[in-house]
């Protein structure tokens, strides 16, 4: 395992992908979602995006099992059913074009489109919440499953919107996304390792990243009462910016 590690990247950048992972599972802890859209362009800075997105879906399913084990009863499952067929649809459009696309294009793809999310998220959307909700899940389902799928993660804010637009307490919010991610990962999971994506470098990966998100969901969970979820927004969108801005250049 060491080996497959070392074939990946130096130390350093290992070192430098741990503390990645703390940073976004910490933020995932306190809001229910959130890891992968600061995990995932900060780590495919120096790792492969083919070993990053299996990784980062598997850390989402353990945190997402054990945050929506604790929280099931806090869960609202008409929101959820809502969003379920655009999901399934998004997923499937996703899947395809990732086993189609060359992974060169795929990840200046993935770097433009989190450079402009980044962008986006720092202008107030007042549209979104005026939709139907009935238009509003089909929207935000079909984006969530289809850039979670090509890109590995980053549904969260896509669900958020539509969360947010039914008005639910902070703690039925982050149960209820917590739970939906945890569905979305674990289909998604199969989808990749049917591609052959859990090789032996991502399990290597999974095991040294694995520790360090446990530690960061229990800080995270310790945060939530004191989050400040503007600030978190804004640090986000910085984040994709730069990371976004570095991956084109890399």
């Amino acid at each position: 395992m060491i080996d497959a590690l070392l074939s990946l990247a130096t130390p350093w950048a290992l070192a430098f992908g741990a503390a990645v992972v703390f940073a976004a599972y910490t933020l995932r802890g306190a809001t229910g979602f959130g890891a992968g859209v600061v995990a995932i362009p900060l780590l495919t800075l120096v790792l492969p995006l083919t070993v990053v997105i299996p990784v980062i879906t598997a850390l989402g399913i353990i945190a997402s099992l054990g945050q929506s084990v604790q929280e099931i009863r806090h869960v609202d499952w008409r929101a959820l059913r809502g969003l379920a067929l655009p999901s399934a649809f998004g997923l499937t459009l996703g899947l395809w074009l990732f086993a189609s696309l060359d992974h060169a294009l795929l990840l200046k793809a993935f770097a433009s489109f989190i450079i402009a999310y980044g962008l986006w998220s720092f202008v107030p959307h007042p549209l979104a919440v005026r939709l139907p909700p009935q238009l509003l899940a089909a929207a935000a389902g079909s984006a969530g499953g289809l850039v979670a799928t090509l890109f590995g993660g980053m549904a969260g804010p896509f669900y958020v919107i539509y969360l947010r637009a039914l008005a639910l307490d902070k703690r039925r919010f982050r149960a209820s996304i917590s739970s939906m991610v945890l569905c979305l990962g674990m289909v998604r999971a199969g989808a990749y390792g049917s591609l052959g994506l859990y090789d032996t470098r991502a399990i290597a990966a999974l095991l040294l990243f694995a520790p360090v998100m446990a530690l960061a969901m229990l800080a995270g969970d310790r945060w939530h009462a004191r989050l400040d979820q503007a600030s978190f927004e804004r640090i986000v969108a910085l984040l994709l910016v730069l990371s976004g801005g570095a991956l084109l250049l890399k």
